[in-house]
């Protein structure tokens, strides 16, 4: 039994030692550490703390994720800097997200589509053939609507009975050499009931009565209505047939609205039509009707397209392709371009390596450019690969808010676009 109650305060003494040792060692090296993390702590000012995948919200205490598996960062007074509204990148970082930049640079947009369009008939070769005389159809030429004619070819003959009193009364004042005053009322006269005045010359020629009349194309083109035949009479206020001309023939194509600051003198017209495979067609010139359409948000492209050959026939579809560029701009590449909606903005680099964004306006995108109104300058690093991770940063630490608090830089474009021409 005294054995056995030495050996208890043996280790009862041994326990004391033990503890005696780690107050002196083990204590004050946790005490210090603790202390070390808290001066580090209180040195560094926490402003909100945050979750990288969700940047936009912040809590005002740290713990877990409401959206992510995995706690939420502080977020340090010391790690923006309100002189310039931007984010600093460390090169490994950089080199880890894989970003890329590019120059904004002067230059022109260039634009290449391709437009739907239809064959139509050139109203301006546009012909009302009337008889201007009462009379019988003596003959009707084989014809029909559709068929092509030329200028000067026959459509109908007709006789006239109306000529006749007229032509006696003026072929009796030519046999007595009456005055010219009344030989020139009665050519008048015959005019006006109808008679061509090459026909009122042969009369003075010929001093014989002409009452057969030959109606003739005046223009070459397709006949588009044509109903006498044979045996019909007409009046003179009668309509014998109307033709369209096809050379140059019409092409109309859709083209949008976005378009129309790119149509110059210089831009590049080509037409082809589904149906001629491998054929291009000369255009003439072209116009931008003045109207627009209300259902599709469209502007007509009206062109003049030599046809000498027919191929082109009214009613086909063609394409026309379209190639132009636009006035001098900043452009950028469009992959560069953070658009919220609301507004556009940009992530540029300045010389100390921080990433700044900005907004800008833009005018236009083509090809993978954008032209730029506002927002940059000529010579200006924008970041084109990674930017919505450094965007994200950009907006934890306020440098999104800076940049709407500052107004715009506007490029004097039309300085630019004077100096470029």
């Amino acid at each position: 039994m005294i054995a056995k109650k030495y050996k208890t305060l043996g280790l009862i003494a041994l326990g004391i030692a033990l503890g005696t040792l780690a107050t002196a060692f083990i204590l004050p090296r946790f005490t210090s550490t603790t202390s070390e993390a808290a001066v580090d702590a209180g040195e560094r000012k926490v402003l909100f703390w945050y979750d990288p995948m969700y940047p936009a919200t912040k809590f005002d205490k740290p713990g877990p994720s409401p959206f992510m598996d995995m706690d939420l960062v502080p977020k340090y007074a010391d790690e923006g800097s309100d002189e310039v509204a931007g984010v600093t990148v460390s090169p490994t970082q950089v080199q880890n997200l894989g970003l890329r930049t590019d120059i904004a640079a002067m230059g022109q947009l260039t634009y290449q589509q391709s437009l739907p369009a239809n064959v139509d008939f050139n109203q301006y070769q546009y012909e009302i053939v009337h008889a201007r005389a009462s009379g019988f159809v003596e003959k009707s030429y084989p014809l029909a609507v559709g068929d092509y004619v030329k200028q000067g070819d026959p459509l109908i003959d007709i006789t006239v009975s109306d000529w006749v009193a007229a032509q006696s009364e003026y072929l009796t004042l030519l046999k007595t050499q009456a005055p010219a005053e009344l030989l020139k009322g009665v050519r008048e006269r015959l005019y006006l009931a109808g008679m061509p005045n090459e026909l009122i010359e042969q009369l003075s020629k010929t001093r014989q009565i002409q009452s057969y009349l030959t109606i003739r194309a005046p223009i070459s083109g397709v006949l588009t209505s044509f109903e006498l035949r044979s045996g019909m009479t007409v009046s003179k206020a009668a309509i014998i047939a109307t033709i369209q001309g096809i050379d140059p023939v019409w092409v109309v194509a859709a083209m949008p609205e976005s378009l129309t600051d790119f149509i110059t003198a210089d831009t590049q017209l080509t037409v082809a039509a589904a149906a001629l495979p491998g054929q291009h067609f000369e255009v003439q010139k072209w116009q931008v009707l003045s109207s627009a359409q209300e259902n599709t948000r469209t502007l007509s492209l009206r062109l003049f397209v030599g046809n000498p050959d027919h191929l082109l026939k009214p009613g086909m579809s063609a394409t026309v392709s379209l190639a132009t560029k636009s006035q001098p701009y900043l452009l950028i590449p469009s992959q560069a371009i953070i658009n919220t909606g609301d507004e556009q903005r940009v992530i540029t680099q300045d010389g100390q390596g921080r990433f700044i964004p900005k907004q800008v306006k833009i005018y236009a995108e083509a090809s993978g450019k954008t032209a730029l109104l506002s927002g940059l300058q000529a010579g200006d690093k924008v970041v084109t690969s990674g930017l919505f991770l450094i965007d994200s940063e950009a907006n934890i630490n306020g440098a999104l808010e800076r940049m709407r608090e500052q107004p715009a830089e506007h490029s004097n474009m039309a300085t630019d676009q004077g100096a470029a021409q």
